[in-house]
């Protein structure tokens, strides 16, 4: 992660009682932990936060998903089946090439270096192997889907790329076509109108 490589940087130059090979692995392991899911290893919110000025430089496509019919793997499986199929979605989900980050609960983000277009097969071609069966520790064998929702413009904000990737992803799962990219038309009143409570968490999981 670039923000750690920053902090090793200047420990080394700035820091003359760091140095010492121990107290620079205390200091990298503390960032690695702030930065990082600790369930499936992925970045969380805040190492996304922390990246995004160098990630935004490229003008890569924002994604947003979630896990269609994951809810009830938790009521008959269990939290512990459920927290195996988030660490497996993650491993997909880094197939993708893209900054996979956890932004919480079945909640992922990807960061992509890819036209809007591109990043759009590229989910299609994702949300078929995120489906695939996941054998959990018990021998039963689950399947989860995933709706992706899509945003890219340059130079713009990590919340309102977040908002519009959002936006799109509930419309993909209101529609149940699994992929969608921000559209203004149809994707509802502008982003800074948007109340603080979506209407998707307020509705029960697609089964």
């Amino acid at each position: 992660m670039e923000v750690i490589a920053r902090i090793e940087k200047y420990l080394l130059h700035h820091e003359p009682y760091a140095r010492l090979e121990s107290d620079m692995a205390i200091l990298v392991a503390r960032a690695k932990v702030a930065f990082t899911d600790p369930l499936t290893g992925v970045a969380n919110r805040a190492g996304l936060i922390a990246e995004w000025p160098t990630l935004c430089a490229c003008g890569p496509t924002v994604v947003v998903l979630d896990l269609d019919r994951f809810k009830p793997v938790n009521d008959r499986y269990g939290h512990a089946a459920g927290d195996q199929v988030l660490i497996e979605v993650a491993v997909r989900l880094r197939l993708s090439g893209g900054r996979v980050v956890r932004l919480g609960g079945d909640e992922f983000a990807i960061i992509l270096p890819h036209s809007l277009v591109r990043a759009v097969a590229l989910m299609r071609h994702l949300a078929e192997q995120v489906a695939e069966p996941i054998r959990l520790a018990s021998g039963d064998e689950i399947s989860v889907s995933m709706s992706a929702g899509l945003h890219r413009a340059l130079n713009a904000e990590l919340k309102l790329m977040l908002a519009c990737a959002d936006a799109a992803m509930y419309r993909a799962k209101a529609m149940r076509i699994g992929v969608a990219a921000f559209n203004p038309h149809c994707d509802g009143r502008p982003v800074e109108e948007r109340p603080a409570v979506r209407l998707r968490d307020t509705q029960p999981t697609i089964p």
